[in-house]
């Protein structure tokens, strides 16, 4: 019979207090950082405990490829923008000593890293091999949140202000646009799939009966799908009123403190 149980990683809550206080020991050094920074990464903390060390991971490891996904989705599109958005531009910039940081979160390497990871961990050799080892199942979920944090980076606020290509809010959303192709892709053929790919998800028990791999498998592209969206869509739309609020302002000009309109 099926079991769902509360899972216990102690190296989750390792990493977890490491980038707390990793953050803390940021933010004495800048004069710019506020509490809503560490709100910030405290929420995207949260969701990566969430993911981790609540049923989620259970019912991902043994049962369901639906709730894997959704578990994917949450360490590589939610938690990373949330943690980023902990950051203000002095503690980015700190951050930025780090070799080699700085090249990877330019825009292009950021898009291409991130496809990469997305689509290589996501064909079935590797993805039911990750299943069947727990330290290379570590290291994709390591790679997932890495990857989205190069991927949010040019376009956060306080982030892309130090990259050498500032991209304009046109760009941005363009990048953004770009960024979702690679999620669609793999949704596609997940939800379009007539066979199930990974092996591991057509011998697992099942926890509802008539929910069969192929069924779990469809549903599994389609979180992707929608749900790794939902960030990205909601920046585009941080990104364009702010773009089209600038713009008002711009053509109705603004009043100087003294009454005078600049132009």
């Amino acid at each position: 019979m099926a079991k769902v149980t509360w899972p216990f990683d102690p190296s989750v809550y390792v990493g977890l207090v490491v980038l707390f206080f990793g953050h803390a020991w940021l933010a004495r050094g800048a004069a710019d950082a506020e509490r809503k920074h560490t709100v910030y990464l405290l929420a995207g903390l949260f969701t990566v405990w969430l993911a981790l060390e609540t049923p989620i991971d259970t019912i991902s490891d043994y049962y369901l490829d639906s709730v894997h996904m959704l578990q994917h989705v949450l360490l590589a599109f939610v938690a990373p923008p949330l943690m980023l958005l902990g950051l203000s531009p002095a503690m980015a910039g700190s951050l930025l000593r780090v070799p080699g940081l700085r090249a990877i979160t330019e825009p292009i390497p950021a898009q291409l890293i991130a496809a990469v990871v997305m689509i290589a961990w996501h064909i079935p050799t590797l993805y039911d091999a990750t299943l069947a080892n727990e330290s290379l199942h570590i290291l994709e979920h390591v790679m997932f949140i890495g990857s989205g944090l190069v991927l949010y980076w040019p376009i956060v606020q306080a982030t892309s202000a130090h990259a050498r290509w500032e991209m304009s809010a046109g760009a941005k959303l363009v990048y953004m646009l770009l960024a979702t192709l690679p999620q669609d892709g793999v949704a596609l053929v997940l939800i379009f799939s007539r066979v199930p790919f990974y092996d591991f998800y057509t011998h697992a028990p099942r926890l509802l009966e008539g929910f069969t791999a192929l069924i779990d498998q469809t549903i599994a592209g389609a979180v992707l799908m929608i749900f790794g969206k939902v960030t990205l869509g909601i920046a585009a739309g941080v990104v364009f009123f702010r773009w089209f609020g600038a713009e008002h302002r711009a053509d109705r000009g603004i009043e100087s403190p003294l009454g005078v309109r600049r132009n």
